[in-house]
């Protein structure tokens, strides 16, 4: 169980920060809020435990961790970056296999770029030939992880400059409901 403090950034200029908890011991996260809270969703209801925030919580990307509280402008801006991309490496070098599966459902799911309709059907779509990682999860479920992804961007969005949405990874099954 990791507890996950999202901090807004306060003022132009600022970045979001995260502070993640495992084991009582907190430390800075390099998190990406935007991209990262679609990821808890999905890593959560699909049960992927080695993907993104499985990482994390093992304490991986730990020179993207550097750079994100680094005073450095440039090392801060690598810190956005997962550290294997920062430092030139290809994907599949620097993100576990769980990590890559998690992305791209995720990716499928939350459909930035408007490619076809947000339904079972168009995430099995927009999967392509990775549609088998979905294979025996029903229609109900991906629904509830497009309602999930909208929901959580939701209570960031509502969050005050400066303020704070505390979260748990894997996200309570109860909290996925809520979306519904």
């Amino acid at each position: 169980l990791v507890e996950i403090t999202l901090v807004k950034a306060a003022r132009a200029g600022e970045e979001d920060r995260a502070y993640l908890e495992v084991d009582g011991e907190t430390r800075r996260g390099p998190v990406h809020v935007v991209h990262d809270l679609p990821h808890l969703v999905v890593e959560s209801l699909f049960d992927i435990r080695d993907g993104l925030w499985g990482e994390l919580a093992a304490g991986r990307h730990e020179a993207t961790a550097r750079a994100t509280t680094a005073r450095d402008t440039k090392l801060r801006k690598r810190g956005r970056i997962v550290s294997g991309a920062a430092a030139g490496a290809r994907t599949d070098e620097w993100l576990s296999a769980g990590h890559r599966r998690a992305k791209t459902i995720t990716n499928a799911v939350v459909n930035r770029w408007g490619d076809g309709l947000d339904t079972p059907a168009g995430v099995r779509a927009r999967l392509g030939d990775g549609a088998e990682s979905l294979a025996r999860v029903d229609d109900e479920s991906i629904e509830r992880a497009i309602r999930g992804v909208r929901q959580l961007e939701r209570r960031w969005s509502a969050v005050p400059a400066g303020g704070v949405l505390r979260l748990r990874w894997p996200l309570p099954q109860q909290m996925l409901d809520e979306s519904n």
